[in-house]
């Protein structure tokens, strides 16, 4: 009875040995690359670029005004105009601050924002492709990887092509 069951256990062995011997398909993206080349970040950055470009003149012009008042200030002749121009860019250094914290603020978060929607995006795209060429496992850090397992360059493809080129 040992003999047997000895046997079958042996069986069972050998044949889950052979599912595990299937050939194992592997996978690599250089998700920097895909971050910074690829014509959708492109088309996010600059969409953020022009949705925030009047917000970021304004907090130049504050700054250009708090300047111009640090300069008025320290040509002030009398104690009295001295004192106004003081009381002004107190003033004008105040809005500065508020005004580019805000900016700041509010920049980071639409970044953080469309950085977390462009992820979503890259990891559907990955999947997508590793489901279509039967990929077992997609691993983007990696310390080695071949041409024959890389598949940023699809990757890339898929989200729009490579970003243009920038201007000299």
């Amino acid at each position: 009875m040992k003999y047997w069951k000895v046997l079958i256990l042996v069986f069972g062995l050998f044949s889950t040995l052979g599912a595990v011997a299937q050939e194992l398909r592997l996978a690599y993206i250089n998700g920097v690359r895909i971050e910074n080349d690829t014509k959708r970040a492109y088309d996010v950055a600059e969409s953020l670029r022009l949705e925030f470009s009047s917000r970021e003149q304004e907090v130049h012009k504050l700054e250009s005004r708090a300047k111009a008042l640090q300069a008025e200030l320290a040509a002030a002749k009398t104690p009295s105009e001295r004192d106004n121009k003081q009381h002004e860019l107190q003033i004008s250094g105040q809005r500065y601050e508020q005004v580019a914290r805000a900016f700041v603020d509010d920049l980071e978060r639409r970044k953080a924002d469309e950085r977390r929607k462009y992820f979503l995006e890259v990891t559907q795209v990955v999947r997508k492709i590793a489901e279509s060429q039967k990929y077992d496992l997609v691993v983007q850090d990696a310390v080695y990887a071949t041409k024959a397992v890389d598949l940023t360059e699809a990757v890339i493809k898929a989200m729009g092509g490579p970003a243009p080129k920038a201007k000299p």
